[in-house]
């Protein structure tokens, strides 16, 4: 696998050193200044809405000038394993542009949905020597393969109340509330990954396999405490029914000071 990732990184090799127009300075396009390292963006999201599809590797770039008096010197160490870096070109001298492309290998991450990860470049920077660089992608599963027939007899995911209002909650209190869905499809039901929004327990499935037929639960957890008045909190179930592979389970309610 790696060597897979690094044949990627070589081909994007080939796009050049920097995007940035002639016409804009150096100053106004690298704006994030890390000590004497500056960048144009510290944070890789791999297309924001359009994301990463599993099972896929996909590479991105960070931009970046060298402005300090002496050439860079770095190193990436403790890189997470589903993350490979190559800086282009491989000097970078004073006063100079370069670019790090990021390889980011979704099998090796194993995760479905919106992701938050970083990694350090050390660097002989005297003011900074340690700059933090994040990945955030949204991974997505990749139906595209699939034949007519297999989307026919494929998984469907059904919440037949996606919604639960709470009432009204004195604030400090816990509410627990139980999703229920079946698996009305004709192929196994998995649930890739549950994510909730502030407020909300990561809720985990009692089943991530559920056969045709099946019915499943997830329960949800509210604390409300530092929560005050009307309240709407979002829980995203992502599994791999192809025509719904993300769906929003909804707690709302009010949450009022002793």
């Amino acid at each position: 696998m790696k060597k897979i990732i690094l044949l990627a990184l070589v081909i994007f090799s080939l796009s050049g050193y920097a995007q940035r127009n002639a016409s804009i300075s150096i100053e106004r396009y690298y704006t994030i200044k890390k000590g004497d390292i500056w960048f144009h963006a510290t944070r890789l999201m791999y297309g924001f809405r359009d994301g990463i599809m599993y099972p896929q590797t996909e590479t991105d770039t960070i931009y970046f000038y060298n402005n300090m008096d002496k050439a860079l010197e770095y190193s990436f160490p403790d890189l997470p394993e589903f993350i490979s870096v190559q800086v282009i070109p491989h000097q970078i001298p004073s006063k100079s542009e370069g670019k790090i492309a990021v390889a980011y290998d979704t099998k090796v991450k194993d995760t479905f949905g919106p992701t938050f990860d970083y990694f350090f470049m050390e660097t002989n920077d005297d003011q900074i020597p340690r700059k933090r660089l994040i990945v955030s992608p949204d991974i997505h599963e990749d139906f595209s393969k699939l034949t007519p027939a297999e989307r026919a007899n494929a998984p469907v995911i059904h919440f037949p109340n996606p919604d639960f209002d709470f009432g009204t909650l004195t604030m400090g209190e816990k509410v627990n509330h139980t999703f229920t869905y079946t698996n009305k499809g004709q192929r196994d039901l998995i649930i890739r990954a549950t994510k909730a929004s502030c407020g909300c327990t990561s809720p985990e499935p009692e089943k991530k396999v559920i056969a045709p037929g099946e019915e499943g639960k997830i329960k949800v957890m509210f604390n409300s405490f530092g929560k005050k008045g009307e309240q709407n909190h979002k829980v995203t179930v992502i599994s791999n029914d192809p025509k719904n592979p993300e769906i929003t389970l909804e707690i709302s309610g009010k949450v009022e000071r002793q």
